[in-house]
């Protein structure tokens, strides 16, 4: 009887305790979200995830991040903004499937790199 007791509440603690498998990510690693730096070999091989979250580190007011549409990002221009912010610490919860463009909406920048590409499962 004991052990059945202890099977059930084992049962009811697993179901109705959520199992996140969320990562945070620091976009650029050390390097952080800097003019010059190449964030397609920081993407590549990672495998992201509905939940995961970005964090942009950078000089704030200096530097910005915006979330775009593809068009945006091909260009280097702030045509369709989803989200901007330019606090220096700026973190992004990847809440749906598909792809997410982002970009300084410096063209100066983006042009020099500050742009990344990534696609979430």
């Amino acid at each position: 009887m004991a052990s059945s007791f202890r099977v059930c509440i084992l049962f009811i603690l697993s179901v109705a305790t959520p199992i996140s498998y969320a990562k945070e990510y620091v976009v650029g690693d050390k390097s952080g979200w800097s003019p010059g730096v190449d964030y397609h070999p920081w993407a590549y091989g990672k495998s992201f995830r509905v939940g995961d979250v970005l964090h942009f580190f950078y000089a704030p007011k200096v530097i910005d991040v915006a979330s775009v549409d593809i068009s945006s990002y091909a260009l280097c221009e702030s045509v369709k903004t989803f989200y901007k912010d330019n606090s220096g610490r700026t973190s992004i919860t990847l809440d749906n499937s598909g792809s997410y463009y982002f970009i300084s909406t410096n063209k100066q920048g983006c042009f020099t790199g500050l742009k990344l590409e990534l696609h979430v499962l």
